[in-house]
This record gives C-alpha cells, sequence and structure tokens, in this order.
C-alpha cells in the first residue's frame, strides 16, 4: 500500500510543478506576449473549463469499466502534449488549442480542477482503491498538501525561468516524468457496470453543491492574477512571489483537515471554510488597496482547499466503491461546466467595467451553496 502512495505522490507532485508553472505563464503569453484582451483571455479559459470537464468524464466513466491505472496514463499524456504544442509554436490560436487540450481552466488547484486537474477524478479513485476508509481523510489531506506546495513551486520557478516559451517546455519535461511513476502501481478495483449507477441520487446532490462551487470559482479564480494585472499593473516577478506565498499556504491547510473533521465533522468543517472564503472574497474589490489585496489574495485558497479532502472522503464513504471514479468525474464535470459559464460571465462584466460585481455574487452564491449542503447531509455525515 505505502509504495503505491509514494507513487501517486510523486505523481501529483511533477504535475503540481507542471501546473503551477503554466497558471503563471499562461494568462502573461495571453495578455503581454500576444497582446490579447481580458476577453479573449476568458473564453479560452471558459472552453478549456468545458473540455476539462468533458476529459474528467470520458476518464471517470473508463477508470470505472476499464482499467483505472491506465485510464489515468492515458488521460495524463494530454498535459504535456499541450505544452510541447505551445512551446514548438507560440501562437495565440496554438495556445487556445492547448489551454483547451489541457485544461488550463484556471478553475484553482490542480485538485479542484485547475491545469491538467481533469486527470484527478480517475487518480482519486486509484487512491480510494488502495487505501483503507478510516485513512482516507488523511490521504488525501497529504495529496492536497503535496498537489498545493508542488504548485507553489512551480509558480516561484517562474522567477527563474527566462521566457515564457521555455517555461512550457520545462512544464511538458516535468508533466511527462510524472506519468512514468504510474505504471508500476499494483492496482485492483471492483469493475463497475456502464448501465448501473446505484448511488446516483448522492452523486446527484454532490453535484448540485459541485455545480454552485464551480460557477463560484469560475467567476473569480481565473481572474485573480489578471486582477492584479489589470487593476494594479503587477509585475510577473511580484506576482509569482505572492502566487508562491498562497500556494504554500494553501499547500499547508489541508493537513489541518484531519483536526478540523475529529473536531466539527465533514459537514460543519466544509461550511466554516467555505463561509471563510466567501468573507475574503467579499472584501477583495473593497479596500482598494495593493497589499491588502495580496494578502486577501494569499489567504484565501487556503479556506477553499481545506475542505476538499474532507469532501472527498465523505464522498467515498457514500458512493459505492465500484462507481467512485464516475462520482468524482460526474461531481467535477458540474463544477466545471459551471465555472465555464461563470468564467465566461465574469468576462462580459469585465468587458464592461464592472469589476467588483462578480466578487459579490460569489459571496451570494456561496451562502446559498451552505444552505444546501445543510439540506442535503445534514442528516448523514458525522
Amino acid at each position: 500500500m505505502y509504495k503505491n502512495i509514494a507513487y501517486i505522490s510523486i505523481f501529483r507532485v511533477l504535475r503540481g510543478i507542471a501546473g503551477g508553472i503554466i497558471t503563471i505563464a499562461f494568462p502573461y503569453v495571453i495578455l503581454k506576449d500576444f497582446h490579447k484582451s481580458i476577453g479573449y483571455l476568458g473564453l479560452i479559459y471558459a472552453l478549456a473549463t468545458i473540455s476539462a470537464a468533458l476529459i474528467s468524464v470520458f476518464g471517470g466513466v473508463i477508470a470505472d469499466v476499464w482499467h483505472r491505472k491506465n485510464a489515468v496514463i492515458l488521460i495524463s499524456l494530454l498535459l504535456p502534449l499541450s505544452a510541447l504544442l505551445l512551446y514548438l509554436e507560440p501562437s495565440y490560436i496554438v495556445a487556445f488549442l492547448s489551454a483547451v487540450l489541457g485544461g488550463y481552466s484556471a478553475t484553482g488547484s490542480l485538485m479542484s480542477g485547475g491545469v491538467g486537474g481533469a486527470i484527478m477524478p480517475a487518480v482519486n479513485a486509484l487512491a480510494t482503491d488502495i487505501i483503507p476508509k478510516e485513512k482516507r481523510v488523511f490521504a488525501y489531506s497529504v495529496f492536497t498538501f503535496l498537489t498545493g506546495i508542488s504548485g507553489a513551486f512551480g509558480a516561484y520557478l517562474m522567477k527563474f525561468i527566462p521566457s515564457n516559451k521555455e517555461a512550457f517546455l520545462v512544464a511538458f519535461w516535468v508533466s511527462l516524468l510524472g506519468i512514468l511513476f504510474i505504471i508500476p502501481i499494483d492496482s485492483y478495483h471492483k469493475k463497475g457496470r456502464l448501465d448501473t449507477l446505484n448511488s446516483k441520487k448522492t452523486i446527484g446532490q454532490f453535484s448540485v453543491v459541485g455545480f454552485l462551487n464551480g460557477f463560484s470559482q469560475g467567476l473569480i479564480t481565473p481572474f485573480l492574477i489578471p486582477f492584479f494585472i489589470i487593476v494594479y499593473h503587477i509585475k510577473k516577478s511580484d506576482m509569482a512571489s505572492w502566487a508562491f506565498l498562497a500556494g504554500v499556504l494553501a499547500s499547508f491547510s489541508p493537513l489541518l483537515a484531519n483536526i478540523l473533521y475529529k473536531h466539527f465533522g465533514n459537514l460543519k468543517s466544509i461550511i466554516l471554510t467555505r463561509l471563510a472564503g466567501a468573507i475574503i472574497i467579499l472584501f477583495m474589490p473593497l479596500v482598494k488597496n495593493l497589499y491588502i489585496d495580496l494578502v486577501l489574495y494569499s489567504l484565501y485558497p487556503s479556506f477553499r482547499v481545506l475542505a476538499l479532502p474532507i469532501q472527498q472522503s465523505m464522498m467515498s464513504e457514500m458512493i459505492d466503491i465500484s462507481e467512485m471514479a464516475r462520482a468524482f468525474s460526474l461531481n467535477q464535470i458540474s463544477r466545471l461546466s459551471a465555472s465555464s459559464i461563470a468564467t465566461a460571465l465574469t468576462s462580459f462584466l469585465w468587458e464592461l467595467s464592472f469589476i467588483s460585481l462578480p466578487f459579490f455574487i460569489y459571496t451570494s452564491i456561496m451562502f446559498v451553496n451552505i444552505t444546501l449542503y445543510k439540506k442535503f447531509f445534514g442528516n448523514q455525515s458525522k
């Protein structure tokens, strides 16, 4: 078991580094190198999010009914391929195609469907097969930590990579190397049937709250770095440093998930972290101070990702194990499809100079989301 967990951990670290590099490099490529508008960047993010959602569902289905390890290897190849294309032909058309292929959705961390995150439902299902139920919150916490800290390290590496073009070459080699660590994993799972879904009610409930989570993230997360580029004209090297800080804080926060879970249980832990994140986002457009906003930006991802291990463990407890990959992928497609709609909405609002409005919409939606969590899972979770 521990050997397999180590292999998955290394895979996530290398994917996280590649994702962190692309997260910083890509908006600068579009906005600065190709001199495109924020609306164009938003359109790319929206379509890339839809692509990531569709890929995650495809990966989830074949992981359940065919072979989980092979499904992970197959889908994982898309990220290095996308980076290689943009390195070989750095144009805005190829950037568009690479973003769609690699899923540069910018909805947050790789864990929640950010750059290359379409693979995560299949990876989570693979991990569920080899991790006992009582250790899953801790294991998911460690995985989230490793993904986040490696993503932060990847973002920080942008300070030392001479050009955006070379950044995609580095991302190619790092993400390709990660796939080699999936090959030796020993895995066995109870294969599901394509024509049945016994946990459809529970999956549907998680998909509804996932839709609202995704919509709120799509409104804000892809635009946090552009927010500082456009509103404060921050330098790329400075933004990389703050993105590194935010990534480090977000990486360590999931290690508190097990403590939070033991004290408050699944539901209260999720509600508390979602509420804290909503309050931070509410204040970001109001303070109108670069350094206060940078501090808020640095804190926000910590609360957003803190509940991820708890939610993943809760899903694994409530859903048939033979349907796990599809459950994770259907939850992801609901989040990412909603995110793509929201990303397009924010792009439109920003083109009209309504910079603050998406932040306020985010907060309102999160309050609705918290209410639904209580309604759906109030009597089912610890």
